[in-house]
């Protein structure tokens, strides 16, 4: 089965915040735009050190959803297929 376009989209959205993460990581960027060491836990704060790895981090979790949301025309088949098994 051939991936949608939305699909690709989203793994590409999905290397680039990736790679954008890593960079906010590993570099000093600009400043948080959320005080995350006030608001979660140590371990999650110095996972977002900067607005960089935010963005990334958001990329990443957006690319999620057209990856594992169905599409119209998987959920048609589903539906038709569990309706040929029930008769």
């Amino acid at each position: 089965m051939p991936l949608s376009k939305a699909v690709i989209i989203a793994y590409i959205a999905s290397l680039s915040g990736s790679a954008l993460w890593l960079y906010g990581y590993f570099e000093a960027g600009h400043p948080a735009l959320i005080d995350w060491h006030t608001y979660s836990p140590w371990w999650i704060a110095d996972f977002l050190p900067n607005m960089e790895s935010e963005i990334g981090m958001a990329l990443i979790f957006a690319s999620t959803v057209p990856m594992y949301w169905p599409s119209g025309r998987e959920s048609a088949s589903h539906d038709r297929t569990s309706m040929a098994s029930e008769a």
